[in-house]
């Protein structure tokens, strides 16, 4: 049986999809696992929690990319672009684009100055759109349907404990953040530190 608030929420599914849209633009893990709970709490359909969710992060990433051709119309930042350094960053990011999209979504606080500097380049709407649709499907689906088949089989058993436990689900997003951010740190200054010792 559904808790009160659940029940309240339910009767309200639009307005409930509306804000997972918005909550992906504030806090897109907690977005993600909440999503999830109100699916398998049976709030909203799981496909459509998940269509908000996929919504809400994909138009924000392409909002990123918008802020950054918009920061690029001001004479400011045409002068600051056209400078060496950021004239070969530049060239790193649009030979290295779709791998580094696909990387900065598991990476904490990377996707923001990374779909901010692919407007602001002019690198490819089409391939960043076609980049970032892919990648905001395969990230969204994987966790949110992970989260959403555990909390089929555990949520509803565990009472009142749940909603203790879920600070602790998004705090346990943001570790395995900080763990991947840091594997593949180490794993791109091995691969650096080899390709300077082979030259």
């Amino acid at each position: 049986m559904m808790d009160p608030l659940m029940l309240l929420l339910s009767d309200h599914p639009l307005g409930v999809l509306v804000s997972i849209v918005i909550a992906t633009y504030i806090l897109e893990d907690a977005a993600i696992v909440g999503a999830a709970v109100l699916a398998a709490e049976g709030v909203v359909a799981p496909f459509s929690a998940f269509a908000a969710l996929f919504l809400g992060i994909f138009t924000g990433d392409l909002w990123l990319y918008g802020m950054g051709s918009l920061i690029r119309r001001f004479r400011r930042f045409q002068r600051l672009t056209a400078k060496p350094a950021l004239e070969r960053a530049r060239g790193w990011l649009a030979r290295n684009m779709v791998m580094t999209v696909f990387l900065v979504r598991l990476i904490p606080g990377m996707r923001l100055p990374c779909y901010l500097a692919c407007g602001l380049f002019a690198l490819s709407l089409r391939l960043f759109f076609g980049t970032v649709l892919v990648a905001s499907l395969l990230w969204t689906g994987a966790l949110f349907s992970g989260l959403y088949l555990l909390g089929e089989h555990f949520w509803m058993t565990l009472g009142e404990w749940k909603w203790l436990l879920l600070p602790g689900v998004v705090v346990l997003f943001y570790l395995g953040h900080g763990w991947i951010s840091r594997s593949l740190g180490r794993y791109m200054d091995i691969q650096n530190n080899d390709r300077e010792y082979v030259n």
